[in-house]
This record gives C-alpha cells, structure tokens and sequence, in this order.
C-alpha cells in the first residue's frame, strides 16, 4: 500500500506532514503498490485516481474544487475530515471524525519555551504572490514559512505563545498541540470550505479573520475576474504591478496582522480533540487487522 499525497511546485507543511506522521502513525506498512493507496492528510478526495487502485479513504477531505469522486466498490472509507466532506459523499454522519494531521498530538515532545508571542503562517500561494515577510515584520509577527521542512515548521510552532494561521495546517496542528490559534481565511475563497470541514468536524465555531493583501500584485492574483487568462496578463508585469501602491498594502496587511494578534484566540475542547484522537486509534487497529497487518 503506497500513501498518496499532492506535492506541487512548491513543498507545503501541510501535505509534507504525511511523510512525517504516517510512518509513525502506521510503522512497517507502507510500500510502493500503487494497487492500494491510503489517502490521509489533504483536501485529495478527487475523481482522477487510478480505477484500478484500491483507494483507502482515511482522515483526508473533499476540497470543493475539483469533480467529487463516484464512490464504488474500489473505495474503502474508514474516516473523513469532517461533516462536510461527509455529506458531499453521501457517507454517514459517523465517518467525520477530523483531519488526520491531529495525530501529530501523539507524535510530538512538550513544548520548548516559547520564543514567539506571536507567529502567523501564510498560506504558501500568498507567500509566492505577496509581501508578508515585510508585512510581517512591521507588525512584529514572527512568520513561519509553510514551505520550509515540517520539523522546522513544528519547532517554531510549539515555541509560539499564539499562531494566525492562514495555512489551514497551521490552525489544525496549532489546535492539536494546543497551541491557541486565530483563523484567517485565505484570500482565494476556494479554499474556504475545507476550514469550516475540519473545524465542524471538532465542535469549533470557526470566528475569522479578514486578510488584507499585502500587495496589488497579489490582490490582481487571487481576484483575477478572467482566471488564468487575468493572470497570464498580469504576470509579465508583476514587477511593475508590485511597486504600485506597496508601501500602502504592506501596511493594511500589517494592521490586519495587529488585529489578529489581539483577537480572542480559539482552541478546541480537550474532549473533542481527545473524541477524534481516540477514533484515529480505534480505526488504525481495525485497518491493520483488515489489511493482516498487525505490529510484530
């Protein structure tokens, strides 16, 4: 059984994770037969995996942009992310259980002092499009790269005192090491739906944030009216398009930033994280004994 994940241009902290957690949540089972493929940590329930493959649908959600899958009888689903997912796949409510990256909770030391009082985590298209480095530093807000190793990416977590989180990773794993934690919802709506997927799914009354853009450049990216033609024409001139009017989006990103840090942060209910922790070990016992693979 080989674990899929998407891995685009650019490595992301919250598809990387499951190179980091599944060997640890699922130790000597992988390998790379493709003709079994456990889908975990991501928005990667779509109609384009291979037909022939077994797809073993377990913590992993339904993004909202892209075809849904007809399931059949190749699709074994243990658990989803969250109700949403559920209910877009005509599965029963019972299979929302969380997104699997909050195993990372059984997976990880105290937490080092803190070193932060506040980081915030762009999601890694507004770094490519933006100015939030900048931004963030005139906010005096320690930014956390998404793209950087997931090790990284954890150390500095644990060692903030509060994390905004655009990545939704950010706020799932956040919330898992009970690190509080303030949404701010992409920019690109697209991704709205699997935040309010995963937060339902642990009883969270998601309260965002509005993100201002740090830049005209990344503003004309995410709201092009003509799609990919709109940006096709932007693009040539992004340096141009930078320069205009950059001093007053870094700082309108910056404000937004400010206002975050002094919201009332959110965290999830010991119970209901506890709730989809102890489902995750009660499913991963019984995958092992349908797939005859128990621990030696």
């Amino acid at each position: 059984m080989k674990y899929y994940f998407y891995r685009g241009s650019h490595r992301n902290f919250g598809d990387e994770l499951n190179e980091y957690l599944l060997p640890k949540i699922l130790p000597d089972f992988f390998d790379e037969d493709e003709s079994e493929l456990f889908l975990g940590i991501g928005s990667i329930l779509f109609d384009w995996h291979p037909a022939s493959s077994k797809k073993i649908v377990f913590g992993c959600g339904y993004g909202g942009y892209t075809p849904l899958p007809k399931l059949d009888a190749s699709w074994q689903v243990y658990n989803v992310r969250g109700p949403r997912t559920a209910a877009a796949l005509g599965l029963p409510a019972d299979k929302a259980v969380a997104d699997l990256a909050v195993m990372i909770n059984r997976w990880r030391d105290p937490a080092p002092q803190k070193r932060h009082r506040v980081s915030f985590m762009p999601h890694w298209e507004s770094l490519l499009r933006g100015a939030w480095e900048e931004a963030a530093n005139e906010a005096d807000v320690h930014l956390i790269d998404p793209r950087r190793s997931v090790e990284d990416v954890l150390e500095d977590m644990q060692a903030s005192e509060l994390i905004i989180a655009e990545a939704m990773h950010g706020a799932i794993v956040a919330d898992a090491l009970r690190v509080p934690w303030v949404a701010m919802l992409p920019l690109d709506h697209h991704h709205h739906f699997k935040w309010h997927d995963w937060a339902e799914a642990l009883d969270i009354k998601l309260k965002p944030n509005r993100l201002a853009a740090s830049s005209l450049y990344e503003m004309a990216e995410t709201f092009s009216i003509a799609g990919r033609t709109g940006r096709s024409l932007v693009r040539p001139h992004r340096a141009t398009i930078e320069r205009l009017g950059a001093g007053l989006f870094r700082r309108r990103a910056a404000r937004s930033l400010k206002t975050a840090a002094r919201t009332t942060p959110q965290l999830s209910s010991d119970h209901a994280l506890n709730r989809a922790l102890d489902r995750f070990d009660s499913d991963i016992q019984l995958l092992r004994r349908d797939y005859h693979r128990m621990y030696a």
